[in-house]
């Protein structure tokens, strides 16, 4: 029986996996002009579709835990502006303008963010490995944001980068504001709050944007029926799935998946060129996220980012 659920979990990940790798390619579809969303209508978009699902998920999962404490909202609203409006709408954006292989390699940064956060906040302790890991980390993330990719403007392509990192920054701060909240209460909870809140943002959003395309096209709906279902909802609870059956180590393992289906996606279907550069600054980037996700436990709060990256890594995109 354990082995049946061990196995259940491990594809769970997989189809995680799959539902990330694959939320920069459908999010580029849907922002695509003519015919696709802007980037503000679809961060609202997503916030209104989270906060319903999640939200009546929640009510009946935790019916009695569903309203905040009111000491809890200025923490709350904070998470909300840092986790789902500014982290949605740096991401979003940077979408629009960098490839789908520099995305997919760039997002996977956050734990390496997370802990130098986390370090800097005297919440976690530095160790030599896990420093080090954030330098080699941020040197394969320099050599990505300053790679042109081929067929883009170099001005573009590089804001596009930089709004990625900042979207990882910005989700970074908030797992780290968020992690004494999801001790306390359950993470779905805490989830539908910071959600909820971000709903505030919802009438801004479709002010400064077209709510809806002029001439919707087939592929830019298809995509965002999969930017909302698959890369919101779904995912979400296939991770809960998952980490109710594997521990949350295997979860971070499983992350360095999403570099390599976003990777594929972009080469085989758009027909994205991945340069020796490009390659060499992946590895480097992905070495240094090992060397902090996966770096020993050394007492302080160290194994906080491979449970909460587990708990909450989806809500980034």
């Amino acid at each position: 029986m354990g082995s049946k659920r061990r196995v259940e979990g491990l594809l769970a990940l997989l189809l995680v996996q799959l539902c990330f790798g694959l939320s920069p390619l459908f999010a580029k579809w849907t922002l695509a002009r003519p015919g696709g969303f802007e980037p503000r209508a679809l961060v609202a978009w997503r916030i209104l579709f989270g906060a319903v699902t999640l939200g009546a998920l929640a009510a009946w999962k935790h019916p009695r835990a569903i309203v905040p404490p009111r000491a809890e909202l200025p923490r709350l609203a904070l998470c909300a502006l840092l986790g789902i409006v500014l982290n949605m709408g740096l991401y979003l954006e940077g979408v629009a303008r960098a490839s789908v292989v520099h995305t997919g390699l760039l997002v996977v940064q956050i734990p390496v963010f997370t802990y130098a956060v986390a370090c800097f906040a005297r919440v976690e302790r530095p160790a030599r490995r896990r420093v080090l890991g954030i330098l080699v980390a941020l040197a394969g993330a320099v050599l990505i944001v300053l790679e042109r990719a081929p067929g883009d403007s170099a001005a573009s392509s590089r804001l596009g980068n930089l709004l990625i990192v900042a979207n990882c920054l910005s989700y970074a701060v908030y797992l780290v504001l968020a992690r004494g909240l999801l001790q306390r209460f359950p993470t779905l909870v805490v989830m539908t709050w910071v959600f909820w809140l971000a709903s505030t943002a919802v009438p801004f959003l479709f002010a400064t944007s077209r709510a809806w395309p002029k001439e919707l096209t087939p592929r830019a709906f298809l995509s965002f029926a999969y930017t909302l279902v698959f890369a919101t909802f779904l995912a979400y609870l296939l991770n809960a799935f998952a980490l109710a059956r594997v521990p949350a180590s295997t979860v971070a393992v499983f992350i360095f998946l999403q570099p390599l289906v976003a990777g594929a996606a972009g080469v085989w279907v758009l027909g994205e060129r991945i340069t020796l550069p490009v390659a060499l600054a992946g590895l480097a980037l992905l070495a240094g996220i090992a060397l902090v996700a996966l770096g020993p436990r050394k007492g302080g709060t160290s194994g906080s980012i491979q449970r909460v990256a587990g708990r909450v890594f989806h809500s980034r995109r």
